[in-house]
């Protein structure tokens, strides 16, 4: 008992304690693990530009094992973002290499990274195996639904870092505009599941961003937050529940 809650402060330890501040842009996060340590990870790297680096990963397995390859992924993405400019697809590939080298074999991480350029407004990102993030468009409406803002699913990238060496990644650039929101989310999110053994859905979660894009990022990750506790109840979950705000203001 001693080494797991030993295990679960140090876990706590990797991820940060608050969000960033940034001219023109507001940042939220939220990681619920499931169990008592987690194997979500999440990070905001302060970039050599003046830009600032967001990483969301999900480790693959549970427990003790999962929190340790959890903290060879942060400290690859902490070193070879300290390099300097790093593009984001190499940076994926040298992630790749070290968590490959580094751990057992079939462990892994699903990653998204995006690097922000605020002063142009640009986001470049890479999406190795993770989730597709969304980038609500705030002056955008929705084909499907005009009375809707448009939401773009960042996938761009390639497969999971630490499964395979000497992987390739492609990387993505999206301009930003004011009110436009990104949630960027783990699969304990949309796999969240009520007492009925229902999941939440990736349906509901676009909607509640809809519901919720016009709030500043903290209230939306608050809404986020609190619908997801409302949808679980007390139904007992197998994945951590973590994701990322970033609002263009």
């Amino acid at each position: 008992r001693r080494d797991i809650a030993l295990a679960s402060d140090v876990q706590r330890r990797l991820l940060p304690d608050a969000p960033p501040r940034a001219d023109g842009v507001e940042f939220a996060a939220v990681s619920v693990p499931a169990r008592r340590i987690g194997c979500d990870y999440y990070d905001f790297v302060e970039l050599r530009d003046g830009g600032i680096g967001i990483a969301l990963a999900d480790v693959s397995g549970k427990g003790v094992a999962a929190a340790l390859i959890m903290s060879v992924v942060q400290a690859s993405l902490r070193l070879i973002s300290s390099e300097g400019d790093v593009p984001p697809p190499l940076l994926a590939a040298r992630m790749n290499e070290f968590v490959y080298r580094s751990t057992p074999a079939a462990k892994y991480a699903t990653f998204f990274y995006a690097q922000l350029d605020g002063q142009r407004r640009h986001l470049r990102y890479v999406n190795a195996g993770h989730n597709a993030a969304y980038l609500l468009r705030a002056a955008r409406r929705s084909a499907a639904d005009p009375a809707s803002p448009e939401i773009e699913e960042l996938s761009v990238g390639g497969t999971v870092v630490g499964m395979f060496p000497a992987m390739g990644y492609e990387e993505a650039t999206v301009a930003l505009c004011p009110g436009d929101v990104l949630l960027a989310f783990t699969d304990g999110v949309p796999e969240a599941h009520n007492p009925e053994n229902e999941e939440f859905g990736e349906e509901r979660l676009q909607q509640l961003l809809r519901q919720t894009a016009q709030l500043p990022a903290s209230e939306i990750g608050a809404r986020l937050s609190g619908e997801m506790t409302a949808w679980i109840r007390d139904a007992e979950q197998y994945d951590d529940l973590t994701f990322i705000v970033m609002k263009v203001s």
